[in-house]
């Protein structure tokens, strides 16, 4: 089969011939329709592989969708034939095939386009992210990529009453609008977030993943409100609070990451019946920004490359702004 493989920092490499994925008793194979590209870790990995121990380690293309091919003899919530969004494989998506655990594999409804169905992957972490997100809460969301837009539409379904956003990108904001943001605010930097959308949130949703967004959401909340770390820290992995607010606020946090398998299933379970009766909802058309062919990611690399969040804070970033007009792009094996 084809597969990409990262070799090295900036270096990718096509093998023509790589085997196909073997399976374990409870893992899935699935031939993959299209697999998108992840804006924090695979470019993460691609700039800081070799220089960052957490680089080499983690799966370079995780948001799968595509057809199980086979199944292990423990495997029974799918079956071959059936058509499923991968949650995080074992081995990479920019293949042919891959293979993942049966826990991290979710029914994809017969209506979504592959390329639209491996954004899915971040449904059942925008679910468990906004799991503290009540009837009627305030919530602010700082950062409006794919993520941040993503737990946009999960905190209006779990009955948010007014959801505040805050981006550095304009057409992200409108986004935004489409995806059913009651305010948004355009900010130049992340320090002015506070200032721009107010105060006394019940929650307040870090989607970036940068010290100063981290700290904005601080002075986002009121007192006893909820701080969440959904944003990937693979740049800035130390983060400095002050702890005399934090301690005079009575902040509550938590993060995005599903901590156990019980956590990962649950959180698969509601998003598979998100998936299927909200899927229009989910306005997954807005953050599908372009569709490559296998051959392509580079050129998927480079254009999402533009991005200040892939610099250190502090750092003399060469791009101000995300990459324009540009959320998620969609890798196809099978597109010429």
């Amino acid at each position: 089969m084809r597969r990409i493989e990262l070799v090295g920092r900036h270096r990718i490499r096509l093998d023509g011939d790589a085997p196909v994925p073997p399976i374990g008793p409870g893992d899935v194979l699935v031939r993959v329709g299209a697999c998108t590209v992840c804006n924090r870790s695979d470019l993460a990995y691609y700039h800081y592989f070799g220089l960052r121990d957490h680089c080499a380690t983690g799966c370079f293309g995780h948001e799968v969708a595509g057809t199980v091919e086979a199944v292990g003899e423990r495997v029974t919530r799918v079956e071959p034939g059936r058509r499923v969004f991968v949650r995080t494989p074992l081995t990479p998506g920019f293949a042919e095939y891959a293979a993942a655990r049966e826990v991290s594999v979710g029914v994809l409804p017969d209506d979504v386009p592959f390329e639209q169905g491996a954004i899915l992957q971040l449904l059942p972490l925008a679910v468990h992210a906004t799991r503290g997100v009540r009837l009627g809460d305030r919530v602010a969301i700082v950062g409006q990529g794919p993520v941040g837009l993503m737990a946009l539409r999960v905190a209006r379904l779990r009955g948010a009453a007014e959801i505040a956003v805050a981006d550095l990108d304009p057409w992200r904001l409108e986004r935004s609008v489409l995806l059913g943001a009651d305010r948004t605010s355009l900010v130049k930097s992340p320090q002015a977030v506070p200032e721009e959308l107010g105060g006394e949130f019940d929650v307040a949703i870090e989607a970036v993943g940068t010290p100063h967004t981290a700290n904005a959401c601080v002075d986002l909340v009121r007192q006893n409100g909820l701080v969440v770390f959904l944003g990937t820290h693979h740049i800035d992995t130390h983060v400095t609070f002050d702890m005399v607010k934090w301690e005079k606020k009575g902040l509550r946090v938590h993060s995005s990451a599903e901590p156990t398998d019980t956590a990962r299933a649950e959180a698969m379970r509601v998003a598979e019946r998100l998936a299927a009766t909200f899927t229009k909802d989910l306005r997954l058309d807005a953050i599908l920004s372009a569709v490559y062919p296998l051959e392509r990611l580079q050129d998927a690399l480079d254009r999402l490359s533009e991005s200040p969040t892939l610099h250190p804070a502090g750092s003399a970033a060469p791009f101000q702004t995300p990459p324009p007009q540009t959320l998620k792009i969609a890798i196809c094996p099978g597109q010429d």
